[in-house]
């Protein structure tokens, strides 16, 4: 451990100098987060958990965007607190599971039409081999699109991506099917006023 600080300019400073594994920021120093930028800019290698009683979604979401790697409650205990630095160490995202379905429930995620296609097969108990022939790419090029689904939606792992999809896929191929029916019916409005201006 290299020691506790009271300021974010003394948090940055000793993370410039040690280039820790992780660093543990304090929301009560910083509350809307002005000053992480900095403290990733001294030290880009470190892993960032945030340290606060509770965190709303809007603030989780924000922090996610920044490359925050893990939400530490205050009131956790020990087992809780070494879980998530090891995560964090590895490169992993870290939440307590009623953050992470706060977050899963919170905002629609934009996915792209592959993105989309691998959470369905992955949603059906899809190992990555399968859902690589299936998609018709590799199996490296699966492992590449579920790590930015798990960083995009805030998910842990395949059963809270799983659970994402499950929760939100319904909708996505609702608004796809309404928006095919609308092209359709556009498409077909548009050859029966094409056949009245030839006629």
């Amino acid at each position: 451990m290299v020691g506790l600080f009271a300021t974010v300019a003394q948090l940055a400073s000793a993370s410039q100098l040690h280039q820790p594994q992780v660093i543990v920021y304090s929301l009560s120093l910083d509350p809307e987060l002005a000053q992480v930028s900095a403290v990733r800019r001294a030290s880009p290698q470190s892993a960032i958990i945030l340290w606060a009683r509770d965190f709303s979604a809007e603030l989780a979401h924000h922090a996610l965007e920044m490359g925050i790697q893990g939400f530490l409650s205050t009131t956790a205990g020990p087992d809780t607190m070494i879980e998530c630095l090891r995560f964090a160490a590895t490169g992993e995202m870290w939440m307590e599971r009623s953050l992470a379905n706060t977050l899963l429930n919170s905002r629609p995620v934009a996915l792209s039409r592959r993105q989309t296609q691998l959470l369905s097969l992955l949603v059906q108990g899809l190992k990555n081999r399968e859902i690589a022939t299936e998609l018709g790419i590799s199996e490296g090029t699966v492992k590449a699109y579920l790590t930015t689904l798990f960083e995009k939606v805030g998910a842990r792992d395949r059963f809270e991506l799983a659970l994402y999809g499950l929760k939100n896929l319904r909708n996505v191929r609702g608004v796809e099917a309404e928006r095919s029916l609308r092209m359709k019916s556009q498409l077909r409005l548009r050859g029966r006023s094409g056949a009245r201006t030839v006629a």
